[in-house]
């Protein structure tokens, strides 16, 4: 039975049932508690053999970027230690089944994670853009959507089969001095722990920590107000890593204790005489007095010389302790010293939740170390990657939200991080296909179906509009992007096919190659009357809900989702704006960014965005990246603009470098508007 269907309840054993088969396999066994429900996945995950495809490589220090390259750091033969850091887009399970078939099995030494444990309608996908000085509420994609409803669809027991592999995948990727820290609520808590201790051994349970995120409730009407979350910590091994950690005294506890003061220096006075009496090796006469004392005599000789020692009447000594050699108080299961994260706080993302710096801090100083490597598979706003960043650690990010993935870029780009890379796992609707294993024929008749097409036995992957019968519908491979060669060859068949052609193609692609609008449009210049006209629009990821539960043939299914018009961007030219000796200055500029439909929830507010947008595209861009010298495989981001989420004003759309004399440079340049679109373009500049 797959996660996504239903058990049948008149074949699901009772608790009695299931605790008599499990006494039978392990009668009077010692510690064989188990945490149980339906569809608990009876095998571990196993590495894939899946391919990263690297979508960017990120140089936000941009005076070196171009001496510098994180290419060669990808090729086989290079050790974990030595992988440059990694964002990486897609479905966790997914993404670490891939890592531990790279050799990451036993390489991570921290490993955090804030799982969606609200099992509400608010859950870790923000769906709130600003376009101008407004805030709309986008539609989300449905990946996104998915990704959760399948997380709680059958409550609790969706959440376990989420979490417990995932777990144990975790488990295997951490070294032998590593450590996992889980994030989780009230409502999750004692699930996780049951599971925890299963895979990573009760005997590795080190705190279940509480943290203090917010004031005391004052409009409870029953039961206690509920202000703090659970970080669970276990270990791998019995030698991990581990620093431990202090927080300053409070005021009254220096007040009553470190009451004296010397060269304004404050001080308290401890006893030497020690507790434990029978310790012959530490009893002797010390100026007169003979006790059991805490140190040694030559250690009493050397405080005394350093004036160290306080005498009392009875001549009884006592050890003066400063307060400035103290490293204060060591950090308890209960964290109440650090706030969450506050709107007016400049580390504020404006993402829903957002940790605090300050607790991660805390958590990879106690249980990592410099150079080790730390990951989090549900990144969010990227907290982890800003504190590994400031703290010297590399790190693995990754995040089944396109959100996320934007937000944690331009969060690492502002902060001017190290070089790191961006991956996916080819496509995230492909690799949900693949995982479903649904077959070709099938998925090109049910998308062809959503579109409001017939599909055609005689050539895979066409189908005829229902409501124009003049128009051809062609649906890409889900395994690679369509290609400008591909687009106008299939226009060409079009305009041919039946002896009769078709007036118009729509082409619905997963993803368009990186240089499809301009190349499409050299190509298409001359060739006139020999091809149908071409309209090139984006397969959604909402088709993903149907090709799960969908039977082909369903008559319902037209009109179901929207095929969004491929986004359009115009770069203009580039211009030589100065010359010095063997250097020029060059700049490029993005002239139009138009996005056919807009995927605002609130149909009524499409007219103001509309406006707003006719006023100044570049609203609607949140990030984009330039290219100078772009090899034609993978994509340099030297160059970048990031919208500012606090303020009003849009981004920048001229950008200017230095080049040198004597070569033909492509410049590439990618955009990333405020819903998730990607949209790029090349153009040529010959300084030979």
């Amino acid at each position: 039975m797959s996660p996504t269907e239903q058990p049948d309840p008149v074949n699901i054993p009772s608790v009695q049932e299931e605790r008599a088969k499990y006494g039978e396999e392990k009668p009077r066994a010692k510690d064989t508690a188990r945490l149980i429900w339906a569809s608990k996945p009876r095998k571990e995950p196993n590495p894939k053999d899946l391919e990263f495809q690297t979508a960017e490589e990120v140089y936000p220090n941009v005076a070196d970027a171009r001496d510098r390259t994180l290419s060669a750091y990808t090729t086989n033969g290079r050790k974990i230690s030595e992988q440059p850091n990694r964002l990486i887009w897609g479905d966790n399970l997914l993404v670490m089944q891939a890592l531990l078939a790279q050799g990451y099995e036993g390489q991570i030494d921290l490993i955090y994670i804030d799982p969606p444990f609200n099992t509400g309608e608010n859950f870790n996908f923000d769906n709130a853009v600003k376009i101008g000085n407004s805030m709309y509420e986008k539609e989300l994609p449905l990946n996104e959507r998915l990704a959760y409803t399948d997380t709680w669809s059958r409550g609790i027991d969706s959440f376990l089969d989420m979490i417990y592999p995932r777990l144990q995948l975790m488990q295997r990727m951490l070294s032998d001095r590593g450590s996992i820290y889980v994030h989780c609520d009230y409502r999750m808590n004692s699930y996780i722990r049951i599971l925890m201790d299963e895979i990573f051994g009760k005997e590795n349970f080190q705190n279940e920590i509480s943290w203090i995120r917010s004031l005391p409730h004052g409009n409870i009407t029953m039961g206690y107000g509920r202000n703090h979350d659970i970080i669970l910590f276990y270990t791998k091994g019995k030698n991990p890593i581990y620093n431990q950690q202090f927080i300053p005294h409070r005021k009254e506890y220096l007040e009553q204790f470190y009451r004296f003061v010397e060269n304004d220096r404050r001080y308290r006075l401890i006893s030497c005489i020690n507790p434990n009496k029978n310790r012959p090796n530490l009893t002797y006469e010390w100026k007169g007095v003979k006790k059991v004392w805490k140190y040694s005599r030559e250690r009493m000789e050397e405080m005394d010389k350093q004036g160290l020692l306080v005498y009392s009447s009875t001549g009884t000594p006592q050890y003066k302790a400063f307060l400035d050699t103290m490293k204060g108080v060591a950090v308890q299961d209960t964290w109440v010293d650090i706030p969450p994260v506050m709107g007016s706080s400049l580390e504020n993302e404006e993402y829903p939740t957002q940790k605090p710096e300050a607790l991660l801090e805390r958590i990879f100083k106690a249980s990592s170390n410099e150079d080790s490597l730390v990951a989090d598979f549900f990144c969010g706003s990227g907290t982890t990657g800003s504190v590994a960043e400031n703290l010297g650690r590399h790190w693995i990010l990754s995040d089944v939200s396109k959100t996320a993935i934007q937000v944690t870029r331009s969060r690492l780009v502002n902060q001017n991080s190290k070089p790191f890379i961006i991956e996916n796992l080819g496509n995230y609707q492909r690799q949900l296909i693949y995982a479903k294993e649904v077959n070709l024929r099938q998925m090109y008749s049910i998308i062809l179906n959503l579109y409001g097409a017939v599909s055609r036995s005689d050539m895979q992957g066409f189908g005829i509009s229902k409501e124009d019968k003049n128009t051809l519908v062609f649906v890409c491979e889900p395994d690679r992007a369509m290609t400008a060669k591909k687009a106008i060859d299939l226009a060409k068949l079009a305009n041919t096919v039946d002896g009769k052609g078709y007036k118009k193609l729509v082409i619905l692609a997963w993803d368009y190659d990186y240089e499809f609008d301009d190349a499409f449009a050299r190509m298409k210049k001359n060739l006139g009357k020999v091809m149908s006209d071409v309209d090139c629009k984006i397969i959604p990821s909402d088709v993903y809900k149907y090709l799960r539960n969908t039977k082909v043939g369903d008559p319902d299914l037209a009109n179901k989702i929207t095929f969004y018009q491929k986004p359009y961007i115009r770069i203009g030219e580039p211009e030589i704006i100065s010359r010095d000796g063997k250097s020029v200055g060059v700049k490029i500029r993005i002239d139009q960014y138009v996005i056919m439909d807009i995927p605002v929830k609130d149909e009524s507010k499409r007219p103001d965005i509309e406006k707003c947008l006719a006023k100044n595209f570049a609203y609607l861009i949140d990030y984009w990246t330039v290219d100078w010298n772009y090899n034609g495989d993978v994509f340099r981001s030297q160059w970048q603009a990031i919208r500012d989420r606090r303020g009003d004003d849009p981004v920048p759309v001229l950008a200017e470098t230095t080049l040198e004399r004597g070569k033909l440079y492509t410049i590439a340049v990618r955009v990333v508007d405020v819903f998730g679109n990607d949209a790029s373009g090349t153009k040529e500049i010959d300084l030979r």
